[in-house]
């Protein structure tokens, strides 16, 4: 049954999705031979892109970039899903037009003092869902037809593992365009419902929250870190209460971060000193600026700008380009 929180698409036929799919430089013609081409040339037009893959992490990542099958996937993302962006709740972030990393980490600061921070990292977040959950999004939530709803799951999903060596169920091809806001609407009652447990268990003290991806940021303030490693345990069991899609946490990734820098683990055990940072930047009380690795990064090429006077044009490039990043991230 369709709830109202998702978008009415209803697509009932491949003859209606070129229609949707069309613009002024894509006739309906030419956008229904690109879905037909590639439906039937779909394994010859993507790739495993080995640079960026890492096959120790189960992470491969896809490439269908300058083929029919990029072009047909950047037309469903742009005309059938980005419309929709405005019916995503606010927290969310990442694969959503106009709000990106700093978006997510600013929406974090809130309004009181005493801050403290729970980072959480889902594991291996598109892999996760399958090609059936991707059909069920369109059949059950969008209301497409099945022969469309499968379709398009066909489309957007690829066989688990290389390329070379697939594994027999398919999942979300990270990398392809689409990817980033079908992954937000497959888990969108999953994480709407960590946003009600968060208000409800840090009612009254400033919480916060934001999804970016595959990344959950949780603010609050005066709030205990025995109080956080419970609510962590709880998010745990909503983000595994699908048996049908569970979302694991990387638990090594769990860090819960007090505003003086103090760092504790998902079990409470303290971890040291960190910088008070989430997404790669550092949280102030009321600013933002750039979290550790970059600060690492600006010193070293602020020395090595100085040890060759400015003369390295790969060295004076990427200097620029940090600091064109630091002042993107401290403007407000």
């Amino acid at each position: 049954m369709q709830s109202n929180r998702y978008p009415d698409i209803k697509i009932l036929s491949k003859h209606y999705l070129a229609k949707v799919i069309a613009r002024r430089m894509l006739t309906y013609k030419a956008a229904l031979d690109l879905i037909n081409d590639s439906v039937k040339n779909f394994d010859l037009y993507w790739v495993d892109n080995a640079e960026i893959s890492k096959p120790e992490k189960k992470k491969w990542v896809r490439d269908a970039s300058r083929t029919p099958l990029g072009v047909l996937l950047k037309a469903i993302d742009r005309r059938l899903l980005k419309p929709y962006d405005h019916m995503l709740p606010s927290f969310i972030y990442g694969g959503v037009n106009g709000l990106d990393h700093k978006a997510a980490v600013k929406a974090l600061l809130g309004i009181r003092r005493k801050r403290i921070l729970l980072k959480l990292d889902i594991t291996r977040f598109y892999e996760q869902m399958k090609d059936d959950r991707v059909f069920s999004l369109f059949y059950n939530k969008f209301g497409c037809s099945k022969k469309v709803s499968q379709l398009i799951a066909n489309l957007c999903c690829v066989s688990h593992g290389a390329k070379l060596d697939p594994d027999n169920f398919k999942t979300l091809a990270r990398g392809f365009s689409t990817s980033s806001r079908l992954s937000v609407w497959c888990n969108l009652d999953t994480f709407l419902k960590i946003d009600r447990l968060i208000k409800k268990e840090l009612k009254g003290k400033d919480p916060k929250i934001a999804i970016y991806v595959d990344d959950i940021g949780i603010t609050a303030s005066k709030v205990s870190v025995e109080e956080m490693v419970e609510l962590y345990k709880k998010v745990k069991i909503i983000l595994n209460a699908d048996k049908y899609q569970k979302l694991p946490l990387n638990d090594m990734k769990t860090k819960i971060i007090l505003h003086s820098g103090e760092t504790y683990d998902f079990d409470g055990e303290y971890q040291g000193k960190w910088s008070f940072e989430h997404l790669g930047s550092q949280m102030n009380r009321n600013s933002l600026t750039p979290g550790t690795k970059s600060r690492w990064k600006i010193s070293d090429l602020t020395f090595k700008m100085k040890e060759t006077n400015g003369k390295n044009k790969d060295i004076r490039k990427k200097y620029k380009a940090l600091q064109r990043y630091k002042a993107y991230i401290k403007r407000d």
